[in-house]
């Protein structure tokens, strides 16, 4: 054991607990870069539909994930408070990954169209909610010791990317017509023939951690029995002072990363003038840069701490904005492309360890480890992000009259496209950036907060007799 109390994880575990990070992501991302371009180009609901579809999605965001999360801190049976709920998910969301792309199109009808997505779109959220949620809150369960996460998390990282890389660029290979230009027939098929493959990485994947790469520490066996109403604990975390800091680079990161996947393909294809093999070139440029940068983030985050490599990250991130979006070029999108990855491999890397520091602190404060309702509220942050997206997205391109998708966009939908993709993201990161900034937990306070958590964690163990 550590000095916390924690068993120790060998090298075989973290790489098998880092493999759910393929099936995660790739269920995110194929959902963040396909899902609007299906049903706007492909589909053809109209942009506002989508967007107000969005919206009631909302609603039920707001009472799903967090129930999710309380009810997940409470659970109490032989495999744990998280385990059950992961194998729950796996199975059911390899299924929606398919049913993503195959809307009932055969009725003629908008209406049934909207509707199959507004049903899909709240049993997709269930579900990867169900899965995400309990697979994070481990993270922070797992690996309590900074060491431990801080190479757990390089794996993660890299797995993360692995996935994205995947996600973007094999749809790319199989969909040879991404934005129904052409309206090919065969468009449909191929965008469902990627929901299968989807589907059946996510079930080999899933089975590899919930096989090898998942232990629940006894040390948190009786937090389920000292579990707070779900009241109080939802109260407590939305007043924590530390965790509503994080909450704007937290939300800022997941705007810009779900802006790119849902718009880059009408950006390139339209603001561009590139086609689908030179968007492939774009992306993989990107998450290879992504990748590579994980090493210069990892040096930064261990010589000044996760806030300062979010704070230095956010700013990286945030510059090749502009030149991206308002590149003339390929050649010019290309260069773009590069300092755009090596920036968002920072505005993510300090993201994990965050939320690990706050939920440390709360356990410290609270005496029982709730890490199920802080990935609950950043859940539905999520997932508000890809609805103020769409929002965004919707009232933009209605205002340039796009609302119903034609494959031949004027001048000022293409401005509008640059714009999105460019100045939007550009305030969302100086947004973040102010948040990253007065993020409390660094410093001595957190070296305070490792050495209470030690001592927290032996009377807990000496608690189990």
């Amino acid at each position: 054991m550590s000095e916390q109390g924690i068993e120790k994880v060998s090298g075989r575990m973290r790489v098998a607990f880092a493999f759910g990070e393929i099936g995660d992501n790739i269920a995110l991302n194929i959902f963040n870069f396909l899902l609007f371009i299906f049903y706007f180009t492909v589909v053809k609901v109209p942009v506002l539909w989508l967007s107000a579809g969005m919206v009631l999605w909302s609603v039920w965001n707001a009472i799903n994930d967090p129930l999710i999360g309380y009810l997940s801190d409470r659970t109490k049976t032989k495999r744990g408070r998280r385990v059950p709920w992961m194998m729950f998910a796996t199975i059911p969301l390899a299924i929606l990954m398919i049913l993503l792309f195959t809307p009932p199109v055969g009725l003629n009808s908008d209406i049934a169209n909207f509707l199959y997505f507004m049903v899909i779109l709240m049993l997709f959220d269930t579900v990867y909610t169900a899965f995400n949620l309990n697979y994070n809150a481990l993270f922070s369960e797992m690996f309590v010791e900074m060491e431990d996460r801080a190479k757990t998390g390089k794996i993660r990282i890299s797995f993360v990317y692995i996935a994205t890389i995947f996600a973007f660029i094999f749809p790319l290979l199989i969909i040879e017509d991404l934005a129904n230009v052409r309206n090919l027939p065969q468009t449909m098929s191929q965008y469902q023939l990627v929901g299968i493959i989807s589907g059946i990485v996510i079930i080999l994947t899933y089975g590899v951690i919930l096989k090898w790469g998942v232990r629940e520490p006894k040390v948190f066996q009786k937090d389920a029995e000292t579990a707070m109403g779900f009241k109080d604990t939802l109260n407590y975390t939305i007043k924590n002072k530390s965790f509503q800091w994080f909450l704007f680079p937290a939300l800022g990161t997941w705007l810009c990363i779900g802006l790119l996947g849902t718009l880059v393909g009408l950006h390139a294809i339209f603001a561009l003038g590139v086609d689908e093999f030179g968007l492939l070139i774009l992306l993989l440029i990107y998450f290879i840069a992504a990748a590579s940068s994980t090493p210069v983030w990892e040096y930064i985050r261990r010589k000044k701490g996760a806030r300062m490599s979010g704070i230095i990250g956010i700013v990286a991130w945030m510059i090749p904005m502009l030149f991206y979006a308002f590149s003339t070029s390929f050649e010019m999108a290309l260069i773009a492309m590069i300092f755009l990855g090596f920036g968002q491999g920072g505005g993510l890397y300090f993201y994990d360890q965050c939320i690990a520091e706050i939920i440390d602190e709360d356990e410290i404060t609270h005496g029982t480890r709730r890490s199920g309702i802080y990935y609950a509220v950043i859940n539905f942050l999520i997932r508000a992000s890809a609805i103020i997206n769409f929002v965004v997205i919707g009232v933009v391109f209605a205002n340039v009259n796009w609302e119903t998708y034609t494959p031949q966009p004027g001048d000022e939908t293409v401005l509008a496209l640059r714009l999105l993709m460019g100045l939007y993201p550009t305030i969302v990161l100086g947004i973040s950036l102010i948040g990253m900034y007065y993020y409390p937990i660094h410093g001595e306070r957190l070296m305070e907060n490792r050495r209470k958590l030690t001592e927290l964690h032996e009377q807990k163990i000496k608690s189990l007799g």
